[in-house]
């Protein structure tokens, strides 16, 4: 079995009916060449990671070969390799591409801000209300949320599946890279809502309240 996951570039945010469309076009299209830079960039950091399927089909994550048009990519993934998927909107992400689920419908456009939590809630853009409700909802079982806007984000965690202290809240931010991600524990939820809404509309300035230590990986 396997799923497909496509990526292409937009000159504007897409709606799951626009993007099902799209999906739809690219699955009828004749192959070809890619040939938009951002879209070009995106295949070869895929094809190194993970290569095009040539013959090793026992350890290849691709079901078949990838389809290419001038600016798109679809990708069929066999179903036990989750990780690539997570790549794959991960790296459309960084290059600013939409990245479309046909069997869900989701559609991920690049630069939109996403709040996820561990209870499977999504929110694209979400207000500052829904930013409060998303973080008063945070218990033992739903125990971290996620702010995120392209390769950056905000989030937090509570509990020991994030190493938190008793009465304490784990505070991390990243910064694009890996190598610019830092974390501190804060006590109450009101500092963490503080983070999240700054970072919801681009104010900077909430990283000065807190001292942070670097995480390495």
């Amino acid at each position: 079995m396997s799923f497909d996951l496509a990526v292409w570039f937009a000159p504007a945010e897409v709606t799951a009916t626009e993007a099902k469309a799209r999906y739809d076009q690219l699955v009828d299209a004749e192959p070809g060449d890619v040939k938009h830079p951002q879209v070009a960039a995106f295949y070869r950091e895929l094809t190194v990671r993970y290569p095009e399927l040539v013959d090793d089909f026992e350890n290849s994550p691709w079901a078949a070969g990838l389809d290419l048009t001038e600016a798109a990519v679809v990708m069929p993934i066999t179903s036990p390799h989750a990780e690539v998927a997570r790549f794959v909107l991960a790296l459309a992400r960084r290059h600013g591409l939409v990245a479309y689920d046909p069997q869900s419908g989701e559609v991920r456009n690049p630069g939109v801000l996403t709040l996820t939590s561990a209870d499977g809630s999504r929110a694209e853009n979400p207000d500052a209300a829904t930013i409060r409700t998303t973080l008063q909802r945070l218990s033992a079982t739903n125990w971290h949320a996620v702010l995120e806007r392209g390769d950056a984000y905000v989030q937090v965690g509570q509990g020991q599946h994030a190493g938190a202290s008793e009465g304490h809240y784990a505070l991390e931010h990243r910064d694009g890279s890996p190598d610019r991600h830092y974390r501190t524990d804060v006590p109450s939820l009101e500092d963490v809502a503080t983070a999240f809404l700054a970072f919801a509309t681009h104010d900077d300035t909430w990283r000065a309240r807190f001292e942070w230590r670097k995480l390495d990986f």
